[in-house]
């Protein structure tokens, strides 16, 4: 199947810091708000230890002694975790050369074939190419079924111009994000030497450099975050010199502490409890021999948690070191952790605000109101008789908790005094468009049989199999209207969101010709307005269908159609099966402008009950921790439309939605100054016409 590319590009300030969610977790911390760790002891050989007590343990939180809140002590044995480990072996193929491959693959076989091919914990295999991570295994137990599977792999042909570093800690998050939520202890072994990083900054230090040091800040802050989340401890990379080491691994206390060294792989694995100091690959027995060995360590370990204190600011750095009160031992765990206010704060039981607030302090946005559809009917019916900016101000402030359906949106616009308070109840009724409609507006109908909801996902997919192919070659007016919330980050780790405000406009001609869309535009460039949208022409529709038909599909509801009944049906597609990609700004350094992912998501597809014709779509994005964005949704209405004397169905409408944490350019060099982005876009489709090669577009 041709992968269907949809783009959301979420510009933050910061153009070339990487993109991180709106609000990344607290690390494995439980409903009681204490920390957990994963500890390793070793003797002055290197041997694994077992049977030490709680009290054998003094564990250091930025070399202040905490108390130890639960303990746990697995030897694999007659002690043994549950759930059991599990081991991930990544074999690299991007950054191995063709000797080491051979060396990796023949060692991975001798390992997994070792007590005849019965492995003492599930193992699943993955290798990095030069597209991704590839999971070519569950995990499992039979060695020798890995073993053949291992045998197969070969080496990758690495592109020109291919970026290693991009593509490989892209591909460490991939894989770690794919574990968060599954339980147990992981070990994640990294066969290969690394990936090349940028060193210190040279000479002068410039605006770029600070803002690369933002950048490997953020990333480095973000892997370690997910393998926390994950429970897993990272083992790859050769030894690197002392002097380079010792930089590398030092707290990152503040920005200014860092430069890209923090993304080495070694790097990474040393502070997540891990090992990164492994012997180079020049013969199979090494792979096997450290294979064995940090097997060993899956099973052989303690567990203790505590308390973290209250932090004063989101993502407080605290260094941890735990260390064993008998001589000669060595305990290896995470070398830090990144506290939260929320840690020690309890739970407070959440009230919804009245529709409408007080006036908040001048040094903080208004918090939004909640209305329903109804009660904001009656605030326009208020307002429709004041100064437009008046109206406009009390508007903006609301939040809907029900979906403004568009028939209803423009009933309503046209009862406001002007374009100021249009443009506020218009930010106002976007950002509901995820939202159920209100309990009144659905119509009185018989959930349909099986074999009738069947025969409309049928007629929907004969729909997009035969009519959407066949749209002509056409231009129509695209105008854009963009919006954008900011809310800072306080001190508690909260955020409190200001409302949408208008950010910029744009309007001029989408090309649609074979197949592949183009855009002509006059006023604000794609990249000032921060959000776009690609694929409403017929890819995000195909793009939904074909997955959804891997996934799972449901019969949700009905509603009223613009010429009939709509069907709707709701869909869920995981990450295995998406096609849905999302873009954000690159890390530094990789000579790319934006980097893509793939996200799993779900949403709702409304059909027309009798002839199948796809007239809604919802898509929402399950960005999970970690992931660059906490939101990158879309929704797009169609509706018919004359192109050259001929009625298709083509998009009418569509609303875009992202979210994300972006740092403030007025708050200094340290992590604390971030701010949290919305971004919305409003698109309207209009003057559909018939595209022949004599013609000339103008925007």
């Amino acid at each position: 199947m041709r992968q269907a590319r949809l783009s959301i590009g979420c510009l933050l300030l910061t153009a070339a810091v990487i993109a991180l969610p709106a609000a990344l977790p607290a690390q494995a911390v439980d409903q009681d708000g204490r920390f957990h760790l994963n500890v390793v002891v070793t003797d002055s050989a290197g041997k694994l230890v077992a049977g030490l007590q709680e009290n054998d343990f003094k564990l250091l939180d930025d070399a202040r002694e905490r108390a130890i809140a639960s303990f746990a002590a697995h030897d694999g044995v007659t002690a043994k975790p549950d759930p059991e480990p599990k081991i991930i072996i990544v074999i690299d193929a991007v950054n191995n050369g063709f000797i080491e491959m051979g060396y990796l693959r023949q060692g991975l076989e001798r390992f997994l074939r070792e007590n005849e091919g019965r492995l003492a914990q599930p193992v699943l295999i993955a290798r990095l190419t030069p597209s991704g991570i590839q999971y070519l295994s569950q995990a499992s137990r039979d060695g020798n079924a890995l073993a053949t599977i291992v045998a197969t792999v070969t080496p990758s042909v690495r592109p020109r111009g291919l970026d290693a570093m991009l593509v490989s800690f892209n591909g460490l998050t991939a894989a770690v994000k794919k574990e968060i939520g599954e339980p147990g202890r992981k070990v994640l072994v990294w066969l290969g030497p690394g990936w090349p990083t940028p060193g210190p900054p040279q000479g002068t230090f410039t605006a770029v450099d600070e803002r690369n040091q933002r950048a490997y800040a953020d990333a480095a802050m973000q892997i370690a975050k997910l393998l926390h989340d994950a429970r897993i401890v990272l083992y790859g990379g050769y030894s690197g010199a002392e002097f380079y080491m010792r930089a590398a691994l030092k707290p990152m206390k503040k920005v200014s502490d860092v430069d890209g060294r923090v993304l080495r792989l070694n790097v990474i694995a040393i502070k997540s409890g891990g090992k990164g100091e492994l012997p180079e690959t020049n013969r199979d027995s090494i792979v096997t021999d450290v294979l064995d060995h940090f097997a060993a360590e899956a099973n052989s370990f303690y567990e203790l948690s505590f308390t973290p204190p209250k932090a004063k600011n989101p993502d407080e750095f605290h260094e941890l070191r735990v260390e064993v009160k008998r001589p000669g031992l060595t305990a290896r765990t995470a070398m830090g952790y990144y506290d939260q206010p929320e840690f020690s704060r309890p739970e407070q039981a959440k009230q919804a605000p009245p529709p409408m607030l007080e006036q908040p302090a001048a040094d903080e946005p208004p918090h939004p109101g909640l209305v329903t559809v109804a009660q904001l009917s009656q605030a326009i019916d208020a307002a429709k008789n004041k100064r437009d900016g008046e109206a406009a101000k009390e508007l903006e402030h609301l939040q809907l908790t029900e979906r403004l359906s568009s028939p209803k949106l423009a009933l309503l616009s046209n009862e406001l005094p002007g374009s100021k308070s249009k443009t506020a109840l218009r930010a106002v009724a976007d950002a509901s468009v995820f939202l159920d409609l209100p309990k009144s507006e659905f119509p009185d109908r018989a959930v349909p049989e099986v074999a009738e909801q069947k025969r409309m996902v049928s007629l929907a997919v004969e729909y997009l199999a035969k009519t959407v192919p066949k749209l002509p070659n056409f231009f129509a007016r695209r105008t854009i209207e963009s919006f954008e919330a900011v809310g800072m980050v306080k001190s508690e780790g909260t955020s409190n969101d200001g409302p949408l405000h208008p950010s910029g406009e744009a309007t001029g001609t989408i090309l649609y010709r074979n197949g592949k869309e183009e855009v002509k535009q006059s006023g604000a460039s794609d990249k000032q307005l921060g959000l776009i949208t690609k694929g409403v022409f017929g890819p995000v529709l195909s793009t939904v269908i074909v997955d959804a038909s891997h996934g799972e599909m449901k019969w949700s509801h009905w509603e009223d159609g613009p010429t009939g009944p709509m069907a709707v049906f709701a869909y869920r597609v995981n990450m295995r099966q998406s096609h849905y990609e999302v873009s954000y700004p690159a890390i530094v350094n990789t000579g790319l402008d934006m980097t893509n992912f793939k996200t799993a998501y779900h949403g709702e597809v409304g059909v027309d009950a009798a002839t199948g014709t796809i007239l809604r779509l919802a898509l929402v994005a399950d960005l999970g921790p970690g992931m660059p964005m906490q939101r990158a949704d879309i929704m797009v209405e169609y509706g018919t439309v004359d192109i050259g004397g001929k009625i298709y169905t083509c998009p009418v409408r569509s609303v875009s939605i992202s979210r994300g944490k972006s740092v403030s350019g007025s708050g200094g060099p340290g992590l604390e100054s971030l701010r949290e982005v919305t971004r919305l876009n409003d698109v309207g489709f209009s003057d559909y016409h018939v595209f022949r090669s004599e013609m000339r577009i103008v925007p």
